[in-house]
């Protein structure tokens, strides 16, 4: 493993990475390739689940077609799909249901990316299980650490930062996962770069094409992988070059290099990643977090004159009290917690067209003033600051405050138990699979997962991919 960067820089940073990348195989401990293990199980879980939202039926309709290549695994479908259409089709559906992973300072969703595209890869090139978590593991690490250079300030460019620094991630993965070396693992990253892109432009009319992102830069990866294997060159400069990605998407503020491969192969970024328990916008959480505590605490609908939130601003939620449409609502804080007071819980069946119209929760949302504030933006994203005040009919109020939601692994109800979010994980893998469709497929694809360190192939992993028996 190469030793930590420090401040001197002298390499291209796409071979910095692929130095990285190409090491890992040979020397990652073992317990770092089993922490990556619940992002893999949950990547695909939701990726599977992901199979029968309204948008993957359109996309498998429109790949997927008499004389199409049958060569990559399609979670709930098959081998059905060329490898770089089965990396498309996996990335959009593990971002169809927002329930996909999602680092909280680099604000991007990396698992949605980074795993379809490790998983074709490693199909095409008969990878071994632990070769595969590799892929994974680089591809992460990668991605978060530019996310973590941005810290979500591409949002208010218009550009998704999963989309932007995803065709990385994925790059990186692919090249693990096809065993490429260093230099051809550079040039894969100099070929990914130019593919980068993702307008925020959903946000207008509730729009499928966020699902799209995480798809289109999968694929971009194991595209650049495979041209790169085939000696298709690429810039090795292709991030800090002057026509490079920091010129093009860094919109003038100077990006910290040195500070951003400090500790690389030692400390691993990814592994912050959070596990999300809602299908709704992470931003959002931290709220729903709130609504919950207070529907513990006995707080009723009917019992509440008003509830105000304050959060920091991020530009993608929104405040309105009556959602649009679904996708609207996955982004729509008054309807989130509404559902959370009302219940208890928010799970898929509260983002349907029917769900979103229900009197209760449409009449609870006229009562939730949420407002941006300037204290809590200030310190976004490293700590997610959320308030939430009731007033009750009583007269009486309660207060609540978050500063980290439930599934970051740096939440304090995970701080001294290790072990909870892998629980966590493994119970939503297998009850999400349940409500979809996948009688039995979580405890399978939970064991299929475990045992990858020891894999010889990746057989089992897609026996449990596989159609949903009917």
């Amino acid at each position: 493993m190469p030793p930590p960067i420090g401040a001197k820089q002298d390499k291209p940073l796409a071979q910095i990475f692929a130095e990285f990348a190409s090491a890992l195989y040979a020397h990652v401990p073992d317990e770092v390739l089993h922490s990556i293990r619940p992002y893999v199980l949950d990547s695909l879980a939701v990726m599977v689940a992901g199979s029968v939202a309204d948008s993957s039926t359109v996309l498998l309709r429109a790949l997927v077609r008499s004389g199409s290549a049958q060569e990559g695994t399609v979670g709930g479908v098959g081998k059905v799909a060329s490898f770089h259409d089965a990396a498309l089709l996996n990335g959009a559906f593990s971002h169809a249901l927002e329930l996909d992973d999602d680092h909280r300072v680099a604000v991007l969703h990396p698992g949605a990316v980074v795993v379809p595209a490790a998983l074709a890869a490693c199909e095409q090139a008969n990878a071994d299980g632990r070769r595969f978590l590799c892929a994974v593991l680089a591809g992460y690490e990668v991605m978060c650490r530019l996310g973590l250079a941005f810290r979500g300030d591409s949002f208010q460019h218009g550009l998704h930062p999963t989309a932007l620094f995803g065709v990385f991630g994925a790059a990186t993965a692919a090249s693990v996962g096809m065993d490429l070396s260093t230099e051809a693992t550079t040039r894969t990253l100099g070929i990914a770069g130019t593919q980068a892109c993702g307008l925020t432009e959903w946000r207008a009319d509730g729009s499928w094409i966020k699902r799209l992102h995480p798809g289109r830069a999968a694929q971009s990866g194991v595209l650049s992988a495979s041209l790169a294997s085939g000696g298709f060159t690429g810039p090795a400069t292709i991030l800090e070059g002057s026509g490079g990605f920091f010129r093009a998407f860094s919109h003038g503020v100077e990006v910290n290099i040195p500070e951003m491969v400090r500790g690389l192969g030692i400390k691993f970024h990814g592994l912050d990643t959070a596990i999300k328990p809602y299908p709704c916008c992470r931003f959002m959480h931290g709220a729903i977090d709130l609504a919950i505590e207070a529907y513990e605490q006995d707080l009723r609908p009917h019992d509440i004159r008003q509830v105000k939130i304050r959060i920091y601003e991020t530009g993608v939620l929104g405040y309105h009290k009556t959602p649009i449409n679904n996708v609207d609502a996955q982004f729509n804080v008054p309807y989130g917690v509404a559902c959370a007071l009302a219940q208890g819980s928010v799970g898929l069946d509260d983002y349907t067209d029917t769900a979103i119209t229900r009197r209760d929760i449409v009449s609870l949302c006229q009562r939730i003033d949420v407002a941006p504030c300037a204290t809590y933006s200030a310190s976004y994203p490293d700590v997610y600051n959320v308030e939430m005040v009731v007033e009750m009919v009583s007269g009486e109020t309660h207060l609540f405050h978050s500063t980290c939601p439930s599934g970051d692994p740096q939440a304090d109800a995970y701080i001294g138990q290790p072990d909870r979010l892998v629980r966590e994980t493994e119970q939503k893998a297998i009850s999400l699979l349940e409500q979809c469709g996948f009688n039995g497929r979580g405890d399978i694809l939970r064991s299929a997962v475990r045992s990858l360190p020891q894999a010889l192939d990746l057989q089992a992993l897609f026996a449990a991919l596989r159609a949903p028996s009917r």
